[in-house]
């Protein structure tokens, strides 16, 4: 199972890593190298990478999406 996501977000600088077992979201810290180098660049020319990801979007933390987000949990 996917431990770890990357992503970034449109109009945003900068990647983050979701560490889905523990729940946390952080900022990579720049210098990037390798791939992950070669990802971001390709993001910054315009370009939309996934990869195992089969539903993400982007909502602003107003929107009725996020509010809803913790339904059906105690």
């Amino acid at each position: 199972m996917t431990q770890a996501v990357v992503f970034g977000v449109e109009g945003e600088n900068g990647l983050w890593l979701a560490d889905l077992k523990a729940g946390t979201v952080t900022a990579i810290k720049a210098p990037l190298s390798d791939e992950l180098a070669t990802a971001a660049s390709l993001r910054a020319s315009g370009v939309t990478l996934t990869k195992g990801v089969n539903l993400a979007i982007a909502v602003s933390s107003t929107s009725p999406i996020a509010t809803g987000i913790h339904e059906g949990q105690d």
